[in-house]
């Protein structure tokens, strides 16, 4: 052992994160011990269990047995004066760069695997993100969508707004749900409309003005109401943000921050599937509700109609053309109207 403590200067990585420390280490009795600038203990190190991290001589890479920590000392001197004080200071096993090697070449392969894969995964994967979760990601994404539009207002006016709100309760009753759906109008020029994960709805103003009476906006509801119930909305976001999202569910961060891909899910066309599926349940919606389930169809076959040339409307614009849907191609007049004359005026006017 050494006559006195012998210290050195150097940097320290705990193994867990990529923060590297500046640090003392010195020996004491049997063990090193890394303290920081302020004089905190971050580790102590049998010297029995140091081992060489690097074949240099200098800086000395040290590390303690099986742990992923590592101790670079920059004074050549540190390696003597290590041995002196009985540290075996062994050399890194042969092979373990081969080692390395391999473990880096098989997780590039297992990710290649998972990029591939993830779409056809992405159903799998949303039903292991709990719904509170989800709620939190869509909330996240529709304020992502109103900060990208500037921030529209939301219209309350409120007849209108008990209107849609007694709409949605009679959708919503006829299947059980885990969602609380929450449907905004805001006052956006944007003829659109889109559901966020979790049961949040926004629905433009630019596309209410457009809509031909209550069976209209019903139907488009309806359809998104059929996005949530089969969360084709997070199904997107993992397919576009899949790593991310892996790395959360296996430990990672606040699920809600992915909410910064708001913009992504505007400009999302879903997939044939996930329409034709939405407008099944949002038929199914309809029916159970007792309400004429033409509506979407006929807003569709308007909006083509009216639409210029190459420049449909935004809500033409993400969806597949009529004859790819799952919607009536003749009027079906069955069923009661979504709302009276006057409920359906109050909810054009709820922006005033």
């Amino acid at each position: 052992m050494s006559p006195g403590p012998a210290a050195w200067s150097g940097r320290y990585s705990d193994g867990r994160t990529a923060h590297v420390t500046p640090v003392r280490a010195m020996v004491m009795a049997d063990r090193l011990v890394i303290a920081g600038e302020d004089g905190a203990i971050l580790a102590e190190w049998p010297l029995a269990s140091l081992q060489l991290a690097g074949k240099a001589a200098a800086p000395v890479r040290l590390r303690s047995g099986e742990g992923d920590a590592r101790l670079t000392l920059d004074d050549p001197a540190a390696l003597a004066g290590l041995r002196a004080a009985g540290a075996p200071l062994r050399p890194p096993e042969a092979g373990s760069g081969r080692t390395i090697l391999i473990w880096t070449v098989g997780l590039a392969a297992v990710m290649g695997a998972v990029l591939l894969l993830l779409p056809r995964l992405s159903a799998s994967i949303a039903t292991l993100v709990p719904v509170e979760d989800e709620v939190s990601l869509g909330d996240s994404v529709a304020d992502s969508i109103g900060l990208m539009l500037r921030h529209p207002a939301a219209c309350t006016g409120p007849d209108g707004r008990a209107a849609v709100d007694a709409l949605v309760r009679r959708l919503a009753a006829g299947r059980e749900s885990p969602y609380r759906f929450r449907v905004e109008v805001l006052d956006s020029e944007v003829p659109n409309a889109l559901a966020a994960p979790g049961g949040r709805i926004l629905m433009f103003r630019g596309l209410i003005d457009r809509m031909d009476g209550s069976d209209e906006f019903a139907g488009v509801l309806a359809h998104e109401m059929g996005h949530v119930l089969h969360r084709h909305g997070l199904q997107g976001i993992i397919r576009q943000q899949g790593l991310s999202i892996l790395a959360l569910l296996t430990g990672g961060s606040d699920l809600s921050r992915l909410g910064q891909a708001g913009s992504e899910l505007v400009a999302l066309s879903y997939s044939r599937g996930f329409e034709r599926e939405a407008d099944e349940t949002g038929l199914q919606l309809l029916a159970g509700a007792g309400l004429r389930r033409d509506g979407l169809s006929t807003l569709f076959h308007r909006l083509a109609k009216d639409g210029r040339a190459g420049e449909g409307p935004a809500f033409l614009a993400t969806h597949p053309p009529l004859e790819e849907r799952a919607l009536p191609d003749t009027p079906d007049t069955a069923g009661a109207p979504a709302m009276s004359d006057a409920e359906w005026q109050a909810v054009k006017a709820m922006c005033g």
